[in-house]
């Protein structure tokens, strides 16, 4: 009898026990629903407030504020620089400038504007511009003066004619006092050329722009600003149908650049303390004897007896 009341009890015991996997189910329920409801209670004050702390940490001004954040402190980042930026802003311009937008310029420094340059070139190449032998343009990285090549050069050659003389005098004196880059460009027609100087258009535009080139450096434009190009008949500006077309394409462009060139900075040698050292007087070649020994190899030897 006492056995089985104690088999009752046990099996009592073990029916019971999923109450506590019940209540700690509950437990953690209970915990996510109060979790979940504090994350929904948002203080949208404070929240701008922090948002706006750190904004004026990043960007170097004095924290202020009347709520969270209520004394000032210490930015996060440096104050500002000389030029009245934050040194992360001037960081990322100074990166962004170090990428020119042309070849072989590896820092990009804003030279003479080109609405300056636009004007005294107006000026100075008026009655050619009137004639319709050159064309200025201007845009934001570029001011182009396309030169017809009729005006330069003759058919097929890329020997300057008399012509060319005095307009690229006028040009090369106002390039002459400002440092902004230059590049000359040539173009030609489709008309296919074949004779014993020039085996393609490419080759007579790259050569007509190396003229035009060597003719500003001879004029007194430094050759470290400049650089041609040859596009040939592969970028036309009009239609190559007509025989004014065609003309049109046959051009020779000086263009300059809005960024300049900035002659390197050589540094200074460091003084260098030179150390006289005493070298063994070096015998000449004349006073060495080199005797064969009995025994077989050799010896060498200055002395002379």
């Amino acid at each position: 009898m006492r056995r089985r009341y104690r088999l009752h009890l046990r099996g009592h015991e073990q029916l019971d026990r999923w109450l506590v996997s019940y209540a700690d189910y509950m437990t953690l329920i209970f915990a996510l629903f109060v979790v979940l409801y504090s994350v929904a209670m948002v203080d949208k004050d404070k929240y701008r407030a922090v948002i706006e702390g750190m904004t004026q940490a990043f960007e170097g001004r004095p924290l202020q504020g009347e709520e969270l954040l209520e004394r000032e402190g210490p930015a996060i980042l440096p104050p500002a620089g000389a030029s009245g930026k934050p040194l992360l802003a001037e960081a990322a311009q100074a990166q962004a400038s170090a990428l020119a937008p042309i070849s072989g310029v590896p820092i990009a420094q804003e030279g003479e504007p080109l609405a300056e340059l636009d004007d005294r070139l107006r000026k100075a190449l008026a009655p050619l511009q009137d004639a319709g032998l050159i064309d200025i343009k201007r845009d934001e990285e570029w001011l182009n003066i396309a030169l017809d090549s009729a005006l330069l050069f003759s058919s097929g050659s890329a020997f300057m004619g008399p012509n060319a003389s005095p307009l690229l005098n006028s040009l090369s004196s106002i390039l002459k006092p400002v440092d902004n880059y230059v590049r000359v460009r040539g173009y030609t027609d489709n008309q296919q050329i074949h004779n014993e100087i020039f085996s393609s258009n490419w080759a007579l535009s790259a050569a007509r722009a190396e003229a035009v080139l060597g003719a500003l450096i001879a004029e007194g434009v430094r050759p470290e600003r400049l650089a041609f190009e040859a596009y040939g008949e592969f970028s036309p500006f009009a239609s190559n149908e007509t025989e004014a077309g065609r003309a049109k394409n046959r051009q020779v462009v000086v263009a300059i650049s809005r960024l300049r060139w900035v002659a390197p900075v050589t540094p200074a040698p460091e003084p260098v303390m030179a150390r006289r050292e005493a070298a063994a007087p070096r015998p000449d070649a004349q006073d060495i004897n080199v005797i064969a020994l009995p025994g077989g190899g050799i010896r060498i030897t200055t002395r002379q007896d």
